[in-house]
């Protein structure tokens, strides 16, 4: 049976034969685009569970099976809703928790699974109607070379206390799932659904721990993550933080940034995510961020803090929705290379198809960011330093690439700002294509009257369309004569004859990634 999350044909993220509207703006007749639809991309050919063919049981038995797991147990659920498991501690090592029929087990209401023991397998498990027992979500990973594949978290959002504290007006931070430990995975699983706040994944530290983390995500969807659904946003004095953490993915935290993480998001779709600024927050070094494709998404991959990260191989489709934006970054050694973005309509001086930001510490002069230094702290801006972009592709977005000039704030909570930014310094451009033909998009934007790139490099760059509040005409290595491009086989638009743009990429769909099953309301 073929399964379309969408009705009818959708083309650059507007519905066949309907007019656009304001969240989505419509590129011009006769502009060439990709031919992604996203009628192929939620198209699969998954078995359908309907929420309610699963009957409640009793769940006593079940929550005594898994306190008392002994080492190298295997655990076979049969179908049922489990409900209120509450918060439980599987200290047993090589163990393998699995549903008998895949999607047809769940576990509902509150609960909290924290894996305590090594080699630990939960797989074909569905967690809905309900919330995490505790704000670190519905799974905790503590030990090592865990993983949680073919499972499903669907609109795990309920049950739990929601309402902002008496304090400040803030709404707490609910994950689904966090990781600690090592080299634990998430392996196709379909998390859909977070209306509330709170990271979806949060990778973490603990105390102490400066080595790496080693973890792996992969080929899981991420659907329908949605901010304000509970109205966060209307207590305007505690706008600020209650627009923070809707991350899909948070890899780190500013304390623990220094440290390596080692973590590899790969072959992940991330569809219609549109929780805060930040998609996938790295804020930890030594990450690979690899071969994802985002979709319509109000939201961008950001390298916050940490060093040497990877960002390569990424399809990222705006299709003119309000706030959709690319790649932006931060701190030391980044690599972001042959990623093809396209029509991303953020504005401003932090969203961008790739968006070098500016920083507030004094590279040149040796100055990081430090818990010893009052002001500049770990939780502030390392400005870019030693950065590659190459290879990639920006295509028809309202900033193509964008030099910001973005005075930070002091803190989340204090509006005063910075006195003094830093733009990057020794950023190496080369075999980028920056295209920009639509009305009101740029092919560069720049800030050479507030913070000029410092000793930038460019070598076989194309760049055609509008250079504003930038001059590079003294540089040899760019070229402002307008390109040939051709849609090629994987649908995605590239040049011809030219060594420029991102080339080989793979456009994911629903039939590619996630659990083998599908939930329906």
């Amino acid at each position: 049976m073929k399964i379309s999350l969408i009705a009818g044909l959708v083309t650059l993220g507007l519905m066949a034969g309907c007019a656009p509207t304001d969240q989505y703006a419509k590129a011009p007749e006769g502009t060439q685009v990709n031919k992604v639809s996203i009628e192929n991309l939620v198209a699969h050919d998954k078995s359908v569970i309907a929420a309610n063919s699963i009957k409640a049981v009793d769940s006593a038995q079940l929550k005594n099976q898994l306190l008392n797991l002994a080492d190298g147990a295997e655990l076979i659920i049969e179908p049922g809703k489990y409900a209120d498991l509450g918060r439980l501690s599987i200290t047993a090592n090589n163990v393998v928790i699995k549903a008998k029929e895949p999607g047809k087990t769940w576990f509902t209401g509150l609960v909290q699974l924290n894996l305590m023991g090594n080699n630990i397998t939960i797989d074909g498990v569905v967690f809905s109607e309900g919330g995490p027992a505790e704000r670190m979500g519905g799974i905790t990973f503590r030990g090592n070379n865990n993983t949680l594949q073919n499972s499903t978290f669907f609109f795990f959002n309920d049950k739990y206390a929601y309402e902002p504290d008496r304090k400040r007006d803030e709404y707490p931070k609910y994950l689904w799932l966090s990781l600690y430990g090592k080299n634990n995975q998430l392996l196709n699983n379909t998390f859909e659904g977070k209306h509330k706040r709170g990271t979806l994944i949060g990778i973490q530290k603990a105390k102490g721990d400066e080595t790496a983390d080693n973890h792996l995500i992969k080929g899981n969807l991420f659907y329908d993550q949605k901010h304000n659904r509970y109205e966060e946003f209307e207590i305007s004095d505690a706008i600020r933080y209650n627009s923070n953490s809707w991350e899909a993915i948070r890899v780190g935290d500013s304390k623990s940034s220094i440290f390596p993480s080692k973590t590899t998001i790969e072959g992940n779709l991330f569809y219609e995510c549109d929780g805060e600024t930040e998609l996938v927050s790295l804020k930890s070094g030594e990450n690979v961020l690899r071969g994802n494709t985002v979709i319509n998404s109000a939201s961008m991959i950001s390298i916050r803090h940490g060093v040497n990260n990877l960002v390569e191989d990424n399809v990222i489709i705006g299709n003119g929705k309000r706030y959709s934006g690319g790649i932006r970054l931060y701190d030391e050694g980044q690599i972001i290379r042959n990623n093809y973005i396209e029509r991303v309509m953020g504005t401003g001086n932090v969203r961008g198809g790739i968006a070098i930001n500016t920083g507030i510490t004094d590279v040149q002069n040796g100055e990081r960011l430090s818990t010893e230094v009052k002001g500049k702290g770990l939780n502030k801006q390392a400005t870019p330093n030693k950065v590659i972009v190459e290879n990639n592709t920006v295509i028809n977005s309202r900033q193509n690439i964008l030099y910001s000039d973005k005075k930070h704030r002091v803190s989340l909570y204090d509006n005063t700002k910075v006195s003094t930014v830093f733009a990057a310094v020794d950023t190496q451009f080369r075999n980028n294509l920056s295209y920009a033909t639509i009305k009101k998009t740029l092919a560069v934007k720049g800030n050479d009257e507030v913070a000029k790139l410092v000793n930038p490099t460019y070598e076989n760059e194309v760049y055609f369309g509008e250079l504003q509040n930038v001059d590079l005409s003294s540089f040899n290595g760019v070229s402002t004569q307008e390109p040939e491009l051709k849609v090629a086989e994987n649908g995605l638009l590239e040049a011809v004859d030219l060594n420029v743009g991102a080339k080989g990429l793979k456009v994911l769909t629903m039939a590619d990634v996630g659990a083998s099953y599908t939930i329906q309301k």
